[in-house]
């Protein structure tokens, strides 16, 4: 694809994004919420493409992959209320719907259409199909990891300025003062991404995000940006809040020495690069 392609990609995103604001111009604040969180998934993917040396032809298409992957969001809302996919539809799903709709990947080769579409379809899911190409695979790790960094900057956002008891549908309205589920907390020890099904209180709903600083970043540099932001000790300060008990404390201590295992011995950071991470992880 070329980047008239992209610069295409995004205006029509854009065109299609106004069709849900309101005579004034306004999007309702959630789906406002998923702009923003789409513009800045695009800038994290840029910097983990950048910290992998991606060729100019991969980078193009890496960003129409992180600008799509949340297409489907805007309608999800519209129609039904709500973020969760188990209460309504697969946005993933819907987003692949919406993009050929609208004509989003006209032009593009087919082998660039087929990458975007397997990317914006695959992001939410916990696991990945075994029998995924490979070379659709360094897309949907891209716009996967990408995803989830911002989801981390949303939540600890949305904390900070009270947006959470304005909106408490970003966290499901879920029971505020429910304790951590035991399974949740065996997953995380035990490195394992444990499925929203087992979710009932937001302590769980946070926890499972912690999960995915162990078990689900593909790229050392997504992890290592998590790391940049102390994501992992604001979820445990806010956890802790929730939740003090041994068990929560022992689940935070094992992921911060994991973190600190790995990006010691990875391959994407320098030496005094990582040498920086673990001292931060360790303080």
């Amino acid at each position: 694809m070329t980047i008239t392609d992209l610069k295409r990609l995004e205006t029509g995103f854009d065109a299609y994004v106004r069709r849900f604001a309101d005579a004034h111009g306004c999007l309702h604040p959630m789906q406002q919420l998923k702009v923003d969180h789409t513009r800045r998934v695009v800038g994290d993917a840029g910097l983990i493409m950048q910290s992998q040396q991606w060729d100019p032809s991969m980078g193009l298409l890496g960003s129409a992959c992180a600008w799509l992957h949340d297409i489907g969001r805007f309608s999800q809302y519209a129609e039904f209320g709500t973020f969760e996919d188990h209460k309504s539809i697969d946005h993933a799903a819907r987003g692949c719907d919406v993009a050929l709709a609208e004509g989003l990947l006209d032009g593009m080769p087919p082998p660039a259409r087929e990458t975007i579409l397997t990317a914006v379809r695959l992001h939410n899911r916990r696991d990945l199909p075994s029998d995924m190409k490979a070379s659709d695979a360094p897309f949907v790790h891209l716009v996967r990891d990408a995803d989830k960094l911002d989801i981390f900057r949303v939540f600890e956002e949305t904390l900070r300025n009270g947006g959470l008891e304005k909106h408490p549908e970003i966290a499901w309205s879920l029971d505020v003062k429910g304790k951590a589920a035991p399974e949740i907390l065996d997953g995380i020890v035990a490195g394992q991404t444990m499925p929203y099904a087992c979710v009932k209180s937001l302590a769980d709903f946070v926890l499972i995000q912690v999960g995915w600083l162990r078990a689900q970043f593909h790229y050392d540099a997504a992890l290592a940006l998590a790391v940049e932001r102390r994501t992992l000790e604001f979820y445990e300060g806010f956890v802790r809040t929730l939740d003090d008990s041994p068990a929560v404390r022992r689940s935070f201590a094992v992921t911060r020495s994991a973190i600190a295992e790995r990006l010691a011995s990875g391959l994407s950071a320098t030496s005094a690069g990582r040498s920086q991470i673990c001292a931060r992880i360790a303080t």
